[in-house]
């Protein structure tokens, strides 16, 4: 009887020891799988990551990269090349509203300028800012009109579409201040005004794209910029990079234009 009960107790003992080396290994398979899951699902969204953050090396004659530049930069060679930009290191977000409505303006398609008539219209303005007055730039009694819609079009295109325009800024569209567009508000778009000026030099700037990447955030434009007298001497040159952020809706707008 006696020897009944102790095995009968060497049983019980023999199950439990049993069953808590099969609860430990089921307890760290289950942990290892979990462990091994987050593990490849971390791997996975570094790689992820990297395959994103990986810079492509865009064509710079392509339509795209060339769309982009041009939006931003004068066509042709001149002194007045890069006139809109307040200095070498142009973030859009710190920049006066005067240069990004001149940006703006550079966009407008021919179509969008309308031929009115004069009468009602002030004869001269006064341009914030400065101590003298412009008079209404007419040409056979007609004024060049700009919509405020046109321009603010233009603007978004540039600047993203959640941005609106300051309509107490006139718009300048030359580099010594020659002529400034006037918000008219009973027209509801711009008027130009001119005064009598003028500058000349020496040199000139041209400037061609070297180099385009794109990542999956933004598209940085390489540009190789030359100040040039005009007997052919070479000043300075300069490397500037355009850099644009692709936003949800697939399209581009203007982050900054810094010298590298």
């Amino acid at each position: 009887m006696k020897n009944n009960k102790i095995l009968v107790v060497f049983v019980i003992f023999f199950f439990l020891t049993t069953l808590v080396s099969v609860s430990y290994i089921c307890y760290d398979n289950f942990i290892n799988d979990n462990k091994t899951a987050n593990e490849v699902e971390k791997d996975t969204d570094t790689d992820i990551d990297t395959v994103n953050d990986t810079l492509e090396e865009l064509d710079v004659n392509s339509r795209l990269v060339q769309t982009l530049y041009n939006k931003v930069v004068l066509s042709g060679d001149s002194y007045y090349k890069y006139f809109m930009y307040d200095n070498d290191n142009y973030v859009v977000s710190d920049a006066s509203e005067e240069s990004k409505l001149t940006l703006a303006y550079l966009n407008l398609a021919n179509k969008e300028f309308v031929d009115i008539g004069i009468d009602g219209l002030n004869n001269t303005v006064l341009i914030p800012g400065l101590s003298y007055n412009y008079t209404l730039n007419v040409v056979n009694n007609t004024v060049s009109f700009i919509p405020y819609n046109s321009l603010l079009v233009a603007y978004q295109d540039l600047f993203g579409n959640d941005v609106t325009i300051d309509k107490s800024v006139p718009v300048s569209i030359d580099n010594y201040g020659g002529i400034y567009y006037v918000y008219n508000e009973s027209l509801d778009g711009y008027v130009p005004y001119m005064r009598i000026s003028g500058e000349t030099s020496a040199s000139y700037y041209t400037g061609s794209v070297v180099k385009a990447e794109k990542s999956n955030k933004q598209i940085v434009i390489y540009e190789e910029v030359r100040e040039i007298y005009y007997d052919g001497t070479e000043i300075d040159h300069a490397t500037y990079l355009y850099t644009f952020n692709i936003d949800n809706d697939g399209l581009y707008s203007f982050v900054s234009r810094v010298k590298e």
